[in-house]
């Protein structure tokens, strides 16, 4: 699922820069190493996976379903929070088109903060992506970057929210009671 939806908005992005800056295959997937056999590209945008999280406000739903056949039982949903680092690795003489691409991307999540099936041709199980900013002080960016073991890059996060994970295997059917089966006593 999580491909998926990086798939999705790797497109939507690659499209937005194409028609804004005439680059093309210009987004990296990246684990952001520095080192001899780094995924990080020069002249590229890096987009990186920094942190997962279970969505609080759906973290603790009742696993019993009511079915026209009775009720089941099954684990439900998990439901997602992706933070999605886009930095720019740009050096010299690009360093300013790096910038550019980085307001670029900025300006398509502040146009597309909300992918909806009902508008775009979202993966099969992706009803729908919002995508929020996230804010960092300038010491806790510092942290980050030091706790990645990469050097720090011009970059923005936003948080992916509400990937919805369901293995959809169902614990136990229950037929449902709907009137007590009472004998009366005299």
């Amino acid at each position: 699922m999580l491909n998926k939806a990086l798939g999705f908005i790797k497109n939507q992005l690659e499209e937005y820069l194409a028609i804004q800056t005439e680059d093309g295959d210009i987004l990296n997937f990246s684990n952001l190493k520095n080192s001899a056999d780094s995924d990080l590209q020069a002249n590229k945008i890096n987009l990186t996976i920094v942190n997962i999280e279970e969505e609080e406000s759906m973290a603790h739903r009742n696993p019993h379903m009511k079915t026209s056949n009775g009720i089941i039982k099954k684990n439900p949903p998990v439901y997602l929070n992706i933070y999605l680092l886009f930095s720019v690795n740009f050096k010299d003489k690009f360093y300013l088109k790096g910038l550019n691409l980085l307001s670029h991307i900025i300006s398509f999540f502040q146009q597309h903060s909300v992918f909806d099936a009902s508008q775009y041709s979202l993966p099969d199980s992706i009803a729908k992506l919002n995508f929020e900013l996230v804010n960092m002080k300038i010491e806790h960016m510092s942290h980050f970057w030091g706790a990645l073991g990469a050097n720090y890059q011009p970059s923005v996060i936003y948080k992916m929210r509400m990937l919805s994970i369901d293995a959809e295997s169902i614990i136990t059917k229950e037929t449902e009671i709907n009137q007590p089966n009472i004998q009366g006593k005299q």
